[in-house]
């Protein structure tokens, strides 16, 4: 009996194992750039509401279509007059004095009716370009939807860039300890056999303390990284996340000097302000348009039901069938000039709209240009900062074999170290400045996001 029981219960928990043991897996990452930016444009949250935008404005549109759709109702109504109206009709129709009334009751205790009412709508100039107008919503958060990718897309690219720096960071002040620590070591020796002061160990031992606590800080810096890389993608900050993509394999020398391929056309951002400018015209044509007569066929089906018994589920139950069909006119005459001043509203509006527009142009020129110039700003300084590291590791080269073949002091070897650490940390920077303006350099020519 114990043996079936547990068979039974290994047979309920194993596929519950099998689905945790698929989940872990699925919690494990490795990802390139590419495959970074695949990820956050599926679940970053900025780009999901982005996306229920789009749907939202094509459930609008099929809203506002259907208004031009038929429209077919049904109804139906009991009615139990407890007391029957009654009338006045002259007495005189039953003999009686002229100029007299006799009250009479018409018609029975319960009137019932069924109807089925039915709409189309043939014409109306309004509903036209509103239609026209709701296409140009949709066309509008479909763009918002391309823009806010492109503000994750660049969001995720120099998180994962800060991930690279700072793991190569990491990597370089790694070697800076283990070659202090060797000269530590050294120097600790050297004090013990009496050939160094005791002065020389503990300023190379306060150089070391130093540089560890940067490595520590460094290590958490990274950490730190990676929990903004996944959240800048919409991934769970307890999944597991490696990179794939090194720094190498990034290019950081575009050749700005040739590309003449910009056009204001290829930023979303102008984009965005020529629809809206399209959308702002159509609003003005709908109001202008609502000048327009309107034309509508109507159609109407009924049965009524009389007696002075609720009978109306008896087989003997009489109906009394009504049927017409019709078409309405609107032609508007005088509204108090509501429209007039819509229409006025309207025209302001565009005027609007197209400074809008020209003035997204210039900052998007103005935009090319500053980061264009950022981008050089950077490339020269990195190219600066490498320089000043090469020749900071040879001096720390030199000084180090002076001070091991006793021609040298260890004040050298520390000021040496101390330059090469600060020539490591300014190249750093200098080259995440370098890929940060990079990425604002392809964001301003609108290359950083492929829209297709």
């Amino acid at each position: 009996m114990i043996y079936k029981r547990t068979h039974l219960l290994l047979a309920f928990l194993l596929p519950a194992s099998i689905c945790f043991a698929q989940q872990k897996k699925d919690s494990i990452h490795h990802l390139s750039l590419q495959q970074s930016i695949a990820y956050a444009v599926d679940h970053q949250g900025n780009v999901i509401n982005a996306r229920y935008e789009v749907d939202k404005a094509s459930a609008k549109l099929r809203e506002i279509i259907g208004i031009g759709l038929p429209q077919v109702s049904a109804s139906g109504n009991i009615q139990d007059f407890l007391q029957i109206p009654t009338t006045l009709i002259p007495a005189s129709f039953f003999g009686g004095p002229p100029g007299t009334f006799e009250g009479v009751k018409f018609g029975t205790q319960y009137n019932t009716t069924g109807e089925l009412d039915a709409s189309q709508l043939i014409f109306d100039g309004s509903y036209i370009v509103g239609l026209e107008a709701t296409k140009t919503y949709k066309e509008l958060s479909q763009k918002s939807l391309v823009q806010t990718t492109i503000q994750t897309v660049a969001s995720v690219t120099k998180a994962y860039y800060t991930i690279l720096v700072n793991h190569w960071k990491m990597q370089m002040v790694d070697a800076d300890v283990q070659r202090l620590k060797a000269l530590m070591d050294q120097s600790q020796a050297m004090y013990e056999k009496g050939f160094a002061e005791k002065i020389d160990w503990e300023r190379i031992k306060v150089s070391y303390n130093n540089l560890k606590t940067q490595e520590n800080t460094i290590g958490k810096l990274v950490g730190l990284s990676y929990q903004l890389l996944k959240f800048q993608m919409g991934m769970p900050l307890s999944d597991s996340l490696t990179l794939s993509d090194s720094l190498k394999s990034i290019p950081l020398s575009p050749d700005m000097e040739k590309d003449t391929t910009f056009r204001p056309e290829n930023r979303i951002e102008y984009s965005q302000a020529l629809t809206n400018l399209v959308g702002q015209k159509l609003l003005l044509r709908k109001d202008d348009y609502s000048y327009l007569p309107s034309l509508a066929a109507y159609a109407s089906v009924s049965r009524q039901a009389l007696g002075d018994q609720f009978e109306i589920f008896s087989a003997s139950q009489k109906w009394y069938p009504t049927t017409l069909i019709g078409l309405k006119l609107s032609v508007p005459i005088f509204d108090g000039l509501q429209k007039s001043n819509r229409v006025q509203q309207d025209k302001i509006s565009v005027l609007e709209a197209q400074n809008m527009l020209n003035t997204v142009k210039q900052s998007i020129y103005l935009d090319l240009a500053n980061s264009s110039t950022n981008l050089q700003n950077a490339l020269s300084d990195l190219r600066n900062q490498q320089e000043n590291m090469d020749l900071a590791q040879n001096v720390e080269h030199d000084a180090k074999i002076k001070y091991e073949a006793g021609t040298g002091s260890n004040i050298e070897v520390i000021d040496a170290e101390a330059s090469l650490t600060e020539s490591e940390s300014n190249y750093y920077n200098a080259l995440f400045n370098a890929l940060v303006a990079k990425v604002d350099y392809e964001q301003a020519k609108g290359n950083l996001y492929n829209k297709k």
